[in-house]
């Protein structure tokens, strides 16, 4: 299950170092003027929290905090507003603990102590980064930059954390505030600014002779690096999954040595904390002991951690880290558990002998129900209801995994409840919500299991923009702990309608209702992807409820036929709905596994055709125009599974454009080049596709003026260790979009910069931002970048805040990027091309899926925009009569798939 404490754990530790560097003085009760009661009161709160008996401090404490508001004295109501924000905290209640902390920072700006200010700060934001609130974390920590981005460690504002400790000389404050600041930098895929803030914290501590800083900076280093060593697993992954095994081999190489560098840190920090510190630093080392092929370490590590473990007093800390105890013991006793088993509903591995795994089985629940109860235990002592949510929850697995499936739901009731006593505790309600669907599916009791997941879902909704963007991390891994949830429920929804049947509304309200269902589920996965790829919980926002979007999209475009595609490991679904509300579902026999192999193989068939020997004929009609290392037969298998079972009810429903809503694979490869043997299916119907409906605009306004900015770079480039060839035909394409497009402007080469873009967009308004260079789009958002004229990185976060600053204010209604490519087969890194017209805040998006001649990429676009003069055409089918034009051509660069194929618009059609 995920844990806990993983994500807070950095954070908590330099919370603890600067809660215990000045707790002797914030927890005493100092000389005030109140009456002696109000004295008595703070003192007996000291005492109560020192006995970790938090609840009590709060009531002894918020008493006397009455007293000293009433009195107006400010001096003591910091100090005890202080104390309550900690006792909070400590009870894993963060937003109450925030209000306190806001009213200790006012106080101490107001008492004019910057020092105190600092280190206060730095709590606060340690508190918003508990809940992955990480702009307003790294706004206190080190203030924003006058484009709200946040800036980086050398740009501090004077009245941040950083900046007030710099400022009144602080070392410990600027160890506090550096360390939590690299915290967020690397919560939020910075990677090279977290390791410079961590470093310079690291540089702090030991100025300030802090040990327990020092520790916790390793530690944040190690997690660094930790993290770039699961990051690199991942692409390696995804590159075997394409073919690509010398790129997976290389990543696999880096993955290692990162992970190496991340023991090297934890040991470190180990060398330098004191007790708790010590357990964290080797419940770290145990899974990276564990990937680096050293079992002896990592059960050694357990040990010591369990030893000390045991020699600690009851606490929140002790809790969770008996908790982790229990999640980790697997990867002590076997290399052949690979660590994906700890996290979602992952039970031990069906690789493994059934004797071994019977064997590890027993000693694995033996081992784990003792430790569960030691931590159930201790968090009924401290009080602490998340704490026993997360144990009597992994109870419940426990015995889902033995399919004693009525003691699982019995540990798992249990889970729930201890979830709703602790307040706002949502991110392990959710998973007890989701186990008991499990449960209840494997006992065949569908209905009962949907009504658990869609708990689970309406959860999640309450905190998507704090889960979906959280660390990348094991435990809050989105495909292991997010993802499964919806795919689950749909497909259970799925299950229920009737196959190869059409399907009208309120015939039957059931059958209507679960695939209506299940395609509001499969939207809102859509969303929870893309907020999780760009890891941004406040720009990629449903412009519709899911609920509704389905049906808006189709009542508000006619002759709009809407494909949806939903890809299980034992076979594929496809959802037809039509103009009048009709559905039908189609289940195609392949799994992930075929589909990924049909698609990869027809997408390389693809891109190979791009080249033409001597003997091609483009007077040769019909298949015989295929060079012989394109496939056609792909194609038609394609077009056969998608798109054929569903022709007639196209043709009885006058449907003149196909949206398609893509899952997984699909999304890589062009449905336009699909052939049904006479015709490619971009002949038949203008195309589309949406990453999610409900973010595509229900009712687009009258179309502007079509005027474009018009960017490119003709010279060959090299940005971040790799080249890019020069793009000759980029100059003719940019005239080209001046002479169709009157009142265009052009920045070519050094003339496009970031600046440059930037200051176009506030001087003035522009329907169209033409971008004519090298783009990539990555695994992970980082990867995803455009190259500018000087040779630098734009990444598509650096564009959307530029197009948002626009002068006109008016959203940009086509963003064009050419000379784009996306890695064949990487599904990860195709979410970033589907979501790039959401992400940079355009309604739509043309892009290509691979990079083609630029003098063919220029003919293309320009018939694109002549056709988008026409008032009657829609944007699919302009892109529609320049793809058909150019395949209807003699000349071989335009007419192979290869080359008009890969244009996609994505977004808003109309």
């Amino acid at each position: 299950m995920p844990l806990p404490i993983k994500r807070r754990t950095i954070v908590l530790l330099f919370a603890l170092g600067l809660a215990f560097a000045i707790m002797p003085r914030s927890l005493m009760a100092q000389s005030p003027l109140d009456p002696s009661l109000a004295r008595q009161q703070v003192q007996q709160g000291v005492d109560q929290y020192q006995s970790s008996d938090f609840q009590a401090a709060i009531v002894s404490w918020q008493t006397a905090l009455a007293t000293y508001r009433s009195n107006e004295d400010r001096r003591n109501q910091a100090i005890v507003a202080e104390n309550l924000a900690r006792a909070h905290r400590r009870l894993g209640d963060d937003a109450t603990a925030l209000g306190y902390w806001q009213e200790t920072a006012q106080l101490y700006s107001q008492l004019a102590r910057p020092v105190k200010l600092g280190r206060i700060l730095t709590e606060q934001a340690q508190t918003y980064t508990s809940l992955g609130q990480y702009r307003q974390a790294g706004g206190l920590l080190c203030g924003m930059a006058s484009s709200g981005t946040l800036n980086d460690q050398n740009s501090c504002t004077a009245t941040s954390a950083v900046g007030l400790a710099r400022t009144e000389g602080d070392p410990l404050g600027a160890a506090a505030a550096l360390g939590s600041l690299g915290e967020v930098y690397r919560l939020q895929g910075r990677v090279e600014w977290a390791e410079e803030a961590l470093a310079s914290s690291l540089e702090q501590a030991a100025v300030a002779r802090q040990p327990s800083y020092t520790a916790s900076a390793n530690l944040g280093l190690g997690s660094l690096y930790l993290q770039k060593a699961r990051a690199s697993d991942r692409r390696a992954k995804d590159a075997q999954l394409r073919g690509d095994n010398a790129t997976a081999a290389t990543l696999q190489q880096q993955a290692e040595a990162d992970n190496q560098t991340a023991i090297t840190y934890f040991q470190k920090s180990l060398a330098a904390a004191g007790s708790p510190g010590q357990v964290r630093s080797l419940l770290n080392l145990i899974p990276a002991y564990h990937r680096a092929q050293d079992l002896t370490a990592a059960q050694s590590s357990y040990q010591q951690a369990l030893s000390l473990l045991g020699g600690l007093p009851p606490s929140r800390d002790k809790a969770y880290a008996t908790i982790d105890l229990a999640n980790l013991l697997p990867l002590t006793l076997s290399l052949d558990i690979p660590r994906e088993s700890l996290s979602g509903s992952v039970c031990l591995p069906v690789h493994l002998t059934t004797q071994t795994r019977e064997q590890l089985g027993t000693q694995i629940r033996t081992q784990t129900e003792a430790l569960l109860m030691a931590a159930i235990a201790t968090a009924e002592v401290t009080e602490d209801y998340r704490a026993q949510s997360f144990a009597y929850g992994k109870l419940g697995h426990l015995y889902e995994c033995d399919r004693r499936y009525e003691e699982a739901l019995s540990f798992t009731k249990d889970a729930e409840w201890a979830a709703d006593q602790a307040l706002k505790s949502y991110d392990s309600l959710y998973l007890w919500q989701w186990q008991t669907g499990r449960i209840l599916r494997q006992q065949s009791e569908n209905q009962a299991a949907i009504a658990a997941y869609d708990a689970a879902v309406t959860t999640l909704k309450k905190i998507r923009s704090d889960i979906l963007t959280a660390e990348r991390d094991l435990q809050f891994d989105f495909r292991d702990a997010v993802e499964p949830v919806y795919r689950e429920l749909a497909e259970l929804r799925l299950a229920q309608a009737p196959s190869s049947q059409m399907v009208v509304p309120n015939d039957d309200d059931n059958t209507a209702g679960n695939i209506g269902a299940a395609l509001t589920t499969i939207d809102a996965l859509r969303l929870a992807e893309l907020q999780n790829y760009f890891g941004d919980e406040c720009l990629i926002l449903a412009s519709v409820d899911a609920e509704d979007a389905d049906e808006a999209a189709v009542a508000s475009y006619p002759g709009t036929g809407i494909f949806s595609t939903f890809i299980t490991d034992e076979r594929t679904a496809v959802v037809l709905t039509l103009p009048n509300g009709q559905r039908r579902v189609e289940w195609l026999s392949q799994g992930q596994a075929a589909i990924n192999e049909t698609a990869n193989d027809f997408r390389r068939s693809l891109e190979v055709s791009l080249s033409f020997g001597d003997d091609y004929d483009p007077n040769v009609p019909g298949p015989n125009q295929f060079n012989p290392a394109f496939n056609p037969s792909l194609s038609a298998i394609l077009y056969n599974d998608l798109i054929r079972p569903f022709a007639a009810d196209l043709t009885a429903a006058e449907i003149s454009t196909l949206v398609f809503v893509q899952d997984g694979i699909f999304r890589s490869i062009p449905m336009a080049a699909l052939y049904d043997g006479e015709h490619y299916l971009i002949e038949e119907y203008a195309i589309a596709t949406t990453p999610s409906l409900s973010l595509t605009p229900v009712a687009p306004p009258p179309r502007r003026r079509l005027r474009a900015l018009a960017l490119g770079l003709s010279e060959p480039a090299t940005v971040g260790g790799k080249t890019f060839e020069a793009l000759e035909g980029v100059g003719i394409e940019l005239d080209q979009i001046q002479q169709q497009l009157p009142g265009s402007r052009q920045l070519l080469n050094e003339k496009f910069t970031e600046a440059s873009l930037r200051q176009a967009l506030q001087e003035e308004d522009y329907s169209i931002i033409h971008m004519a260079t090298h783009g990539e789009f990555g695994a992970e958002p980082q990867d995803t970048f455009l190259v500018t004229g000087d040779k630098e990185k734009l990444t598509i976060g650096a564009l959307e805040q530029a197009l948002r600053s626009s002068g006109g204010g008016q959203q940009v209604d086509i963003l064009t990027l050419t000379a784009c490519k996306t890695a064949v087969g990487d599904t990860r890194a195709t979410l970033g091309l589907a979501g790039v017209a959401v992400q940079a805040g355009a309604r739509s998006a043309v892009a290509s899926l691979w990079s083609i001649n630029d003098l063919s990429t220029a003919t293309i676009v320009n018939s694109f925009y002549k056709a988008l003069k026409r008032p009657e055409l829609s944007k699919a089918e302009a892109l529609q009569e320049a793809q058909v034009s150019a395949l209807r051509s003699n000349n071989p660069a335009l007419s192979k798939p290869g080359f008009w194929a890969p244009f996609l618009l994505i977004g808003d059609w109309q």
